[in-house]
């Protein structure tokens, strides 16, 4: 399968946010891009497409829970089980990308799931996966195959180059 220019392009565009935003936190850039990839999609596949990420800003689909203060805002959700969820609003792309990595940060769980203790990137796609970021059980496989057919890893190699 050929790969996607709308995925190179949207790499380009956020991969220098992913890697600052990742930057001594113990997360790999490249699951960081791989689910921004996964979480911003429309149903064609195309990154930054997706709902929350055109009309939100929000490129990871994070809900806004009782203690967001920001704005959000309402989309239709019925494969979560309800017919409607509240998404947070950001103002960039960067901001969600930075929210992201605070929300991982603060959420107990991803620490108890080993997220910021893994050794490789396919190791913390387990860990997030494990933890309970997404419902499929796949999620971690489709992490790691973006991060493979894109070859991510150099978002990590980049970050560990701008540290030298």
């Amino acid at each position: 399968m050929a790969l996607s220019q709308a995925r190179k392009n949207f790499i380009a565009l956020h991969k220098a946010d992913v890697i600052s935003a990742t930057d001594g936190t113990g997360i790999f850039p490249s699951v960081k891009m791989a689910q921004m990839i996964i979480e911003s999609s429309d149903n064609t596949g195309q990154p930054g497409n997706g709902i929350t990420a055109r009309k939100a800003k929000n490129y990871f689909g994070i809900k806004a829970n009782s203690s967001w203060k920001g704005e959000k805002m309402a989309f239709n959700t019925p494969k979560d089980g309800q017919p409607v969820n509240y998404f947070r609003v950001y103002p960039t792309a960067k901001d969600s990308v930075i929210d992201h990595t605070r929300f991982l940060q603060s959420n107990p769980r991803y620490t108890k799931g080993g997220v910021f203790e893994a050794k490789s990137p396919a190791g913390q796609a387990l860990a997030i996966q494990n933890s309970g970021y997404a419902e499929g059980a796949g999620y971690a496989a489709m992490l790691v195959k973006i991060i493979v057919d894109y070859n991510l890893e150099e978002l990590d190699k980049e970050q560990i180059k701008k540290k030298s």
